[in-house]
């Protein structure tokens, strides 16, 4: 093979060499090539070479004493015809597009209206340059093909970083809903050790008043069968002793008659147990790719689902950015395993139907102990916020002192408050000044957003109230009547929760009637503030008599009861409460004037987001931009919001 690999052929002054020149082909020279080039795969003379060398000293370059390297190209043997193995391939059929030897076509294209020798159509492409720019394709094509290559390497590497780094995360996660558990746990048996030891202290009394009683009885027993035919007087006297201490003992055993049996039960809480058989793993799995469009050179983004076993049919407030490829469960973004870990992505309830208070998580004001932010879910990731600046919201035209029990951004970003106190909704613009008011001829309460330009806001009336913010202007769209009078509002992709003050109600947003989710009647004005989180999966709403916050599942289970210190008194307003875009839940304390952030579930107070030391006074409302990354407070008679940027 190397023998005929190195021969070549003469036919006249023209030589057809079994490797030429790839360089002076293309300048329409005819040269034997000495050389090979691995990295662009082309032949070059000794005079080429050179210049190749110059230009890619990097290049690996084999001579002819390493041709068995060189690509296996024997010129002599394309050239010869399959079926006629004597003949050279020298005509080009056209009509056919195939390439004969002289007998080919004497047998199969005689009538073949556009044949033409090789040679002929040889130069008839020089002319036209097809050789060049076939060449140039080739070769443009070549190093496509190399920076692909390069590139797919290192998405292979980058795939296994990503990969190891997700596993620590997950290892990360483990370890902390593990330490989580075991805190659980020590609590409980801490709580146990606490029963057992006040339980056996009383029963331990009890046997020592026993042990006592008996011993007197058997004493003054034996004193009076000893003594009593001694005299009459002393009999009588003894009689009088053992009388009075009978009616003593008969008092003590009465008492303990009367008491229950102490015993132990261990009631254990299904939460934890029913959300992990809810789930299909610890997060979410989410794997992109970007199609390249060659012919504008731009990307485009799609993300590939890998398993949906349990996804639900429930939007998902993120699905217009990512698709998840692996759902933790049924809900929005993240998953609760413990006080710690609030789920975000869950979209059914785990708990009992019934409601049944969280024994634990009715504690007054219980802060997170080593919390830290990456270990939880963004629902439950801390709000930080730097000193807070005031801005005036009163009007000349205002008679009476603002009360600011609304605040609310509709989706393109325009700032609307409601001024109970004057009975009025405002427009604000990038300044926190007003530009625009309109009234009302009862006293507005609270408001959400419905869509990019339509609020709902709740008077003091059984109907609710649209306004629609156009051209910098706040035009009321329409009423709606109910059964009720309305308090505080929440909206979520088209259902409606409003409270009237001892219930609150599920309704479309047409006004129809879901159901009653939760319903308290020792008061009228008890159930006040309602808010939901971005996936649906949770309802808050306040208490004020008890202040408390109870969280409720989609269905209206009770997941928690939490007592927030301050929580708004009663007759003042409804109490602050709102939930982020993310889902962290925010607090107002009325009568503390600190803002407080609460887990997902509602079960403990993650952080004071706001203290007494950033003069807040009275705060009723309250709302968090994610157009200006700030919260908004609104307060009680005073006529200002204040503002606090996120840190």
């Amino acid at each position: 093979m190397a023998s005929n690999m190195e021969s070549s052929i003469n036919r006249g002054c023209d030589f057809i060499f079994d490797f030429s020149c790839f360089t002076c082909q293309e300048n329409d020279r005819n040269k034997e090539a000495e050389f090979y080039c691995e990295e662009c795969s082309k032949f070059y003379c000794n005079k080429c070479v050179e210049h190749h060398n110059y230009l890619y000293k990097k290049h690996a370059i084999l001579g002819k004493e390493n041709i068995s390297q060189w690509p296996e190209t024997d010129v002599v043997e394309l050239e010869q015809c399959q079926e006629h193995r004597k003949e050279k391939l020298t005509i080009f059929c056209e009509d056919h597009s195939q390439i004969l030897c002289h007998v080919c076509h004497v047998h199969n294209h005689q009538k073949c209206s556009h044949v033409v020798l090789i040679a002929d159509k040889v130069k008839v492409l020089h002319k036209k340059g097809d050789f060049k720019e076939l060449l140039a394709r080739f070769d443009a094509q070549h190093q496509q093909l190399i920076h692909k290559q390069r590139d797919l390497d290192e998405n292979m590497k980058s795939l296994e970083k990503s990969y190891k780094t997700i596993l620590e995360e997950i290892n990360a996660l483990r370890k902390t809903i593990n330490d989580s558990l075991d805190e659980l746990e020590k609590n409980t048996k801490k709580e146990l050790d606490t029963f057992l030891v006040n339980t056996r202290t009383y029963v331990q009394n009890d046997v020592k008043n026993c042990t006592k009683s008996i011993k007197n009885i058997a004493c003054l027993k034996d004193d009076w069968l000893r003594t009593k035919d001694k005299s009459e007087a002393l009999s009588f006297i003894m009689y009088t002793k053992c009388h009075d201490h009978s009616l003593k003992v008969e008092a003590v055993l009465q008492e303990m008659r009367t008491q229950d049996e102490r015993t132990l039960t261990f009631n254990p809480d299904t939460t934890i147990q029913q959300t992990l058989s809810a789930l299909t793993g610890l997060g979410r799995i989410f794997s992109t790719v970007k199609q390249v469009k060659p012919a504008k050179g731009s990307t485009q983004s799609t993300v590939t689902r890998h398993n949906n076993s349990k996804a639900s049919s429930h939007s998902d407030p993120d699905s217009d950015q990512t698709t998840p490829g692996f759902n933790i469960n049924k809900s929005n973004k993240t998953s609760s395993l413990s006080r710690q870990h609030s789920p975000g992505n869950q979209k059914s309830d785990p708990t009992k139907s019934g409601q049944v208070s969280d024994p634990v998580s009715s504690s007054s004001y219980q802060l997170v102990k080593g919390y830290q932010p990456g270990a939880v879910s963004k629902s439950d990731q801390i709000l930080r916020v730097k000193n807070g600046k005031n801005y005036s919201v009163k009007i000349s035209k205002d008679n009476c002192p603002s009360i600011i029990t609304g605040i609310c951004y509709t989706a393109t970003g325009e700032l609307i408050i409601i001024d109970n106190g004057n009975c009025k909704v405002m427009l604000l613009d990038q300044t926190y000044k007003v530009v625009a008011h309109c009234h009302f001829l009862y006293q507005p309460w609270s408001m959400c957003s419905i869509d990019s330009s339509l609020v709902a806001v709740t008077v003091n009336r059984p109907e609710v109230h649209f306004i629609r913010v156009s051209n910098g202007q706040l035009i009321k769209d329409r009423i709606l009547p109910l059964k009720h009078t309305c308090y505080g509002i929440a909206h979520q992709h088209g259902n409606l929760y409003i409270t009237d003050g001892r219930a609150l109600y599920h309704y479309t947003l047409d006004g129809r009637l879901v159901s009653k989710m939760y319903e308290d009647t020792s008061h009228q004005w008890i159930v006040t503030s309602c808010a939901v989180s971005p996936d649906g999966d949770r309802i808050y709403v306040t208490k004020e008599d008890s202040k408390q916050l109870v969280t409720l599942s989609r269905d209206g289970t009770v997941i928690s009861t939490l007592t927030v210190r301050g929580l708004c008194s009663l007759g003042a307003a409804c109490a602050g409460l709102h939930v982020t875009d993310s889902g962290q839940v925010l607090v107002c304390g009325y009568s503390t004037g600190i803002i407080y952030q609460v887990d997902r579930d509602g079960r403990q107070i993650l952080a004071e987001m706001v203290t007494k030391n950033d003069i807040v006074t009275r705060p009723i409302s309250i709302y968090y931009s994610k157009h200006t990354r700030s919260i908004i407070v609104g307060m009680q008679c005073i006529d200002n919001i204040i503002v606090f940027k996120e840190q």
